[in-house]
């Protein structure tokens, strides 16, 4: 395991080598005679992890020295050593941000404690802050995947709405706004094929692919941030997947099932609802021809009775005429009382006879009377 780095800063060697006496056997020791010096090898050195700084020091101080060390690195500890055991210095140390305060003559073994208590919390910090780093990125991740989840929930809700084949292409393509993705989709329905992808322009080798993915046996396949999913009658190409979050990729793997399966499901749905209305539309048609056909059947039905209704009255006026003419001239054919009333009684029996075929033909008439009103009724609920 290698051991934690530390940094002396003394102007005297004497006191630099009693130090390094103290700690070199439990810690990597480099040292520096000045402050200057010491913050050259801050910055040249990332793997320094504590600095035990003498205050009393030519052209910069450790007070200033401090200062300028947590400008390079802030979270840096700093130990002040002095021979100054004054509490308004002592105060000053803590006040440009010292974390420790020994005083000289050293104490080899309250030294090396204290070292070990600032090196062991500083890794129980960095350690916090993993854990902290850890639980935000558990928590973000949380947030974000149940922002993703409304989002798939709200296509989910929305299929309950959508009633074509371009409704449900525009609500798939919301939702992977929603995610973030570029996709390419073909949509297969039984008389068309719908493609579409976010770049509204559609390259070549995208539609190969898409007619590729659509002949896959498999589910899904992945490459990269390529990710390509294909069901019976849709396939997507997921052209922007996560590829260095794990954790990510596998939520929107998971997400885009649910999605690409649903708009499968609902394509379905709105393939047999567009037949359902052509078949409907052609059975309106339908009806409505026939409707037309029946009016026209009684418009012709009732033209035809009103035409034998004047036939009929003109031959019972005529026979009546007849009649009359008939008696008229019997005065003048010379014909005996017994034959004058024998041609009347056959002419009588005989238009006796035409009015009982009169009575049928109006019997005949009601009854198509009847029928040609049944017909307007049906014709009616047809409209």
């Amino acid at each position: 395991m290698d051991k934690h780095r530390i940094l002396l800063v003394d102007d005297s060697p004497n006191e630099l080598r009693i130090l390094m006496e103290i700690l070199k056997d439990k810690y990597a020791i480099v040292a520096a005679t000045s402050g200057f010096q010491a913050l050259k090898m801050i910055e040249d050195d990332a793997q320094i992890e504590l600095v035990l700084l003498d205050v009393m020091m030519p052209d910069l101080d450790g007070y200033e020295t401090c200062e300028k060390i947590h400008q390079i690195s802030p979270d840096l500890p700093v130990m002040f050593v002095s021979g100054n055991t004054q509490t308004e210095e002592i105060l000053k140390g803590f006040d440009v941000g010292g974390l420790d305060y020994l005083t000289k003559p050293i104490d080899a073994k309250l030294v090396s404690r204290k070292v070990d208590v600032v090196l062991d919390e500083r890794k129980k910090m960095h350690e916090l802050e993993d854990e902290n780093k850890s639980s935000t990125d558990m928590v973000m991740s949380v947030i974000a995947s149940a922002g993703h989840l409304g989002t798939v929930l709200g296509f989910l809700r929305s299929g309950l709405k959508i009633k074509t084949p371009e409704g449900l292409v525009s609500a798939l393509f919301d939702v992977f706004d929603g995610l973030n993705i570029d996709a390419c989709v073909q949509l297969r329905l039984e008389n068309r094929v719908i493609n579409r992808s976010s770049d509204m322009v559609m390259t070549p080798l995208e539609k190969d692919l898409l007619e590729r993915a659509s002949q896959m046996t498999s589910r899904f396949l992945e490459k990269g941030s390529r990710y390509i999913v294909n069901f019976e009658n849709v396939s997507v190409i997921i052209k922007n997947m996560p590829v260095d979050d794990e954790m990510a990729r596998g939520d929107l793997r998971d997400n885009l099932m649910m999605i690409i399966e649903d708009t499968n499901a609902l394509s379905m749905k709105v393939g047999q609802l567009g037949a359902d209305q052509g078949a409907q539309f052609s059975e309106v048609k339908a009806n409505l021809t026939l409707r037309d056909e029946l009016l026209d059947v009684v418009a012709t039905m009732k033209m035809v009775e009103n035409i034998e209704l004047e036939h009929k009255q003109k031959s019972l006026d005529l026979l009546d005429d007849m009649l009359l003419e008939l008696e008229a001239s019997f005065f003048n054919m010379g014909i005996t009382q017994y034959q004058e009333e024998s041609i009347t009684q056959i002419v009588q029996g005989r238009a006796k006879q035409i009015n009982g075929h009169i009575e049928e033909a109006l019997h005949v008439e009601e009854n198509l009377a009847a029928l040609r009103e049944r017909i307007k009724v049906a014709s009616e609920l047809l409209s």
